[in-house]
């Protein structure tokens, strides 16, 4: 496969260039190169080549595991340039066996995305899985959260350490985030239980002391409280193998959008107030803010369409992550179309010692083929987005050398 005339783009370079794609893999870089005889050849003049991006904060429809929402999924993900889905563990069922892994696995083998199992460690009876089998298996994450105790975490945090692979942690204090949107003026005027930030920042404490300690390495999945911000800044500079993650919408929302009790834009973490907002933004433009997800999360509308109270949390958001990104964070100049790469592909690929998040020779063939200059309105009744018209659109998506759009 041959890719002409496009602008291609990754985190370290905007040029123009031909890309030849052979066996899954980028074999040729030049600003020009011929067709050869039978290749197939894609012609991407005003269009932008990119790597395709990689989230690692996804859950299937409603967390339920099973052929049909990893394929939904999937699908939804072409669209919205992502080539490649850390699924988290703690689904129905959860994936803490190995015939989970199992499932994954051989889904993963019929649909278009690359999707990647992770690991819950401890099981209902709080009893350590067997991490080593499941790592093997082809778990790539351990993930954790706050309900993780203390004996359980420091032996967790060690098996990590020595099977050479990563944690994902969602830092959120059980008690204190029991409530349903961010803490301030707008929970009281609409007087609904609310979530304190301290529920994130002790929590992202006492789990960044732990790495320090052990050395294990820590992704901190959904940071968005700027002063949890400062509190990974620190420990950052004790040479702390910890990186921070911030969902898209908490840079483009703020909690006004759950007025009037919205529950298309409920979410955990919920939404934060206009001055927070604006303070993860700076804290984006200084680097402080190592990955971007999409925060996937989608459930059945009739656990949306409820009293604000009893909704479900979440977003179907993954099919317009780049676009949403493209209009609201690189057009407003917040980001660079490069440093958003490095956000959304190169740090995940990274991380997971993967293979992608770059155009470079021998690296996978996944990427996005962006038409910069067209839109999509987005239709989703439950969406907070819903009536957007977003700029950009994906065009095609390679993966894996296979071509899709």
């Amino acid at each position: 496969m041959l890719l002409k005339n496009g602008l291609v783009c990754d985190y370290s370079q905007t040029i123009r260039a031909d890309i030849r794609i052979q066996n899954g893999q980028i074999t040729e870089i030049a600003p020009k190169l011929s067709i050869r005889q039978q290749e197939e050849e894609i012609d991407c003049k005003d269009k932008i080549i990119a790597p395709a991006l990689i989230d690692l904060n996804v859950y299937p429809k409603s967390k339920s595991l099973s052929q049909k929402t990893l394929a939904s999924l999937s699908k939804k993900a072409l669209t919205g340039g992502v080539g490649t889905a850390l699924i988290l563990p703690d689904t129905i069922p959860a994936c803490e066996n190995e015939a989970m892994i199992e499932l994954i696995k051989s889904i993963d083998s019929t649909t278009e995305i690359t999707l990647i199992p992770s690991i819950k460690p401890t099981n209902s009876e709080n009893k350590i899985n067997n991490i080593s089998i499941l790592c093997a298996q082809g778990g790539r994450v351990i993930y954790i959260d706050s309900t993780t105790d203390g004996n359980n975490l420091l032996r967790i945090m060690q098996y990590a350490l020595m099977l050479q692979i990563p944690v994902i942690c969602f830092a959120q204090d059980i008690e204190l985030g029991k409530g349903v949107i961010n803490e301030g003026e707008l929970a009281s005027v609409l007087g609904l239980p609310s979530i304190s930030p301290l529920s994130q920042t002790k929590e992202i404490a006492k789990f960044s002391e732990t790495s320090r300690h052990t050395k294990a390495k820590i992704l901190f999945n959904a940071v968005t409280e700027p002063q949890a911000l400062e509190i990974i800044g620190y420990f950052k500079s004790k040479n702390t193998p910890i990186v921070a993650q911030t969902p898209i919408h908490h840079l483009i929302l703020d909690e006004n959008a759950c007025d009037h009790y919205n529950t298309k834009a409920k979410l955990n973490p919920p939404l934060k107030d206009c001055f927070s907002k604006e303070k993860l933004l700076e804290a984006l433009k200084r680097g402080e803010i190592d990955m971007l997800t999409s925060l996937q999360c989608a459930d059945y509308n009739s656990k949306k369409d409820q009293v604000f109270e009893l909704a479900s949390f979440g977003i179907d958001s993954i099919g317009h992550y780049f676009a949403l990104a493209y209009t609201y964070l690189i057009k407003p100049s917040h980001l660079h179309m490069e440093d958003f790469l490095r956000l959304a592909s190169k740090n995940q690929s990274d991380f997971l010692s993967l293979n992608k998040g770059e155009i470079a020779i021998e690296k996978d063939a996944d990427l996005m083929i962006i038409d910069p200059n067209a839109h999509m309105l987005i239709t989703d009744s439950f969406s907070p987005y819903c009536g957007q018209t977003l700029d950009s659109k994906i065009e095609h998506i390679i993966i894996n050398g296979k071509i899709y759009g």
